[in-house]
């Protein structure tokens, strides 16, 4: 029963959140690695006022002595917040260039780009549950249940 009421006080706080609480400028840094590869991907989330928002993600990699330092991958959409839930549809996805690249083939930093570049066109709804949020800190969990936690800029 305790946790129940718990449960539902938390459900109450986010809903009474102010719809321009989330409008503003989020980061977020995540570490992997995955069979030697080390990645970082630092996220730049801005939510505009009007519902539209842009995206910035630098994804760097290293693995050995070679590695790619701040692939960009920028898309933009629109997005809503309903109770405690953030969706957002993305509708444009590029990826520019890298900043630095060394001792990686120009087909692997084309086969990166591509793969960043369909992660978002096959999957341009992304519905995520805001898990907290204050004035500047804002959890969000995806539907494959990763945690992302941002800071506001």
């Amino acid at each position: 029963m305790k946790v129940f009421v718990i449960i539902l006080v938390f459900m109450l706080e986010l809903n009474a959140m102010s719809p321009n609480e989330i409008v503003g400028k989020w980061q977020a840094v995540t570490h992997s690695t995955n069979n030697g590869t080390a990645t970082t991907e630092k996220e730049y989330l801005y939510l505009n006022a009007d519902h539209t928002f842009s995206l910035v993600i630098l994804v760097s990699l290293k693995k050995g002595d070679a590695f790619i330092k701040d692939l960009h991958v920028e898309g933009s959409g629109i997005w809503k917040k309903r109770d405690n839930m953030l969706v957002v549809v993305v509708k444009k996805v590029e990826v520019p260039a890298a900043k630095e690249v060394y001792l990686i083939s120009q087909q692997s930093l084309e086969n990166l780009a591509s793969n960043f570049q369909n992660r978002f066109k096959n999957e341009p709804i992304r519905i995520s549950i805001i898990k907290s949020i204050d004035r500047n800190n804002l959890t969000t969990v995806n539907e494959k249940l990763k945690e992302t936690r941002y800071i506001r800029q």
